[in-house]
């Protein structure tokens, strides 16, 4: 049976962090395939400097270029993005086990999801932890997920790059190098399309 993952975010824009995150997840669970999944309207937060979902799709697609396929299922879907109708959408377009991979933030907060119960019993979640992280939460929350709604869970462990899609805006803003933070083909982009400015 194909292992199909499914990554999702904003992506505003996708940095190192998502890239390494993203080869965790392909290397960590032997990934047949990882759909990347730039979100439209995420219900659970505001998008601060946002811009057009074509830029965003672009630099998704610049980034992952080596590592998935993206998707912009969510993008082109009017209203708010959510998890359980993507996975139904998925199920759809592959044969496989469906494998959400997530960091510990959402994973921690995964069952105040719409629709929990049925993205437990649709995919398999794999979060993926700090190394620094507390590893009782993480673990607890598994036992738990796993307790309520007989979810399949792994946790993958590993060292986070130190970059956010915020900091990154701001230093754009403010005319900041941004070595190692961001691919080279996702720079020039920004760059040459004057973005986060």
């Amino acid at each position: 049976m194909m292992k199909i993952g499914l990554y999702g975010g904003t992506f505003s824009p996708p940095h190192l962090g998502h890239i390494r995150a993203a080869r965790c997840f392909v290397e960590g669970i032997g990934l047949d395939k990882l759909i990347i999944m730039p979100a439209g309207i995420p219900p659970h937060k505001a998008v601060l400097d946002p811009i057009s979902n074509k830029h965003r799709l672009e630099m998704t697609k610049l980034a992952f270029s080596e590592l998935g396929e993206v998707s912009d299922y969510e993008m082109s879907k009017d209203g708010a993005s959510f998890t359980y109708l993507t996975l139904r959408w998925l199920k759809t377009q592959y044969e496989g086990k469906i494998y959400l991979c997530m960091g510990e933030d959402m994973f921690l907060c995964l069952d105040k999801w719409r629709e929990a119960e049925e993205i437990f019993s649709e995919s398999h979640i794999v979060c993926l932890k700090r190394e620094n992280s507390a590893y009782d939460e993480v673990e607890n929350k598994k036992k738990e997920f796993e307790r309520m709604y007989n979810a399949e869970i792994t946790i993958l462990t590993y060292e986070p790059l130190p970059v956010s899609s915020t900091e990154i805006r701001e230093k754009v803003k403010n005319g900041e190098a941004l070595e190692d933070l961001l691919s080279d083909n996702v720079a020039t982009y920004i760059a040459e399309n004057r973005l986060y400015l």
